[in-house]
């Protein structure tokens, strides 16, 4: 009953288990941190791998809770005019100022 009245209050949702990968909450996925890093990925895969690919739209994020969080975004892009999706993995770490592209690949 995480939602259930508590002294006038709402009880906020339990933290995620650390280790397990979630959906990330509601609306994630039009929020601007969200799209920052889903840019982020898209930027730091055309500079490693000297791709030209466009952000188009952050598709899907799940998340989770480790040594910070990984987040796990699914792409659309543009490649010389066709859209296609890719899946990225984006790990944060706030307390250290870190964000890392841990993967990139087309999407299966």
């Amino acid at each position: 009953m995480a939602d259930a009245p508590h002294n006038g209050r709402r009880r906020p949702p339990p933290p995620p288990a650390i280790g397990s990968i979630q959906d990330a909450p509601a609306g994630w996925e039009n929020n601007l941190e969200a799209i920052e890093l889903a840019r982020f990925a898209v930027a730091e895969h055309n500079a490693k791998a000297n791709a030209l690919l466009e952000f188009e739209t952050l598709v899907k994020a799940r998340q989770q809770l480790v040594a910070g969080f990984m987040h796990y975004f699914t792409i659309e892009v543009k490649e010389g005019g066709v859209k296609k999706l890719f899946e990225a993995k984006v790990w944060v770490k706030t307390w250290e100022n870190f964000k890392g592209l841990v993967e990139f690949k087309p999407a299966a």
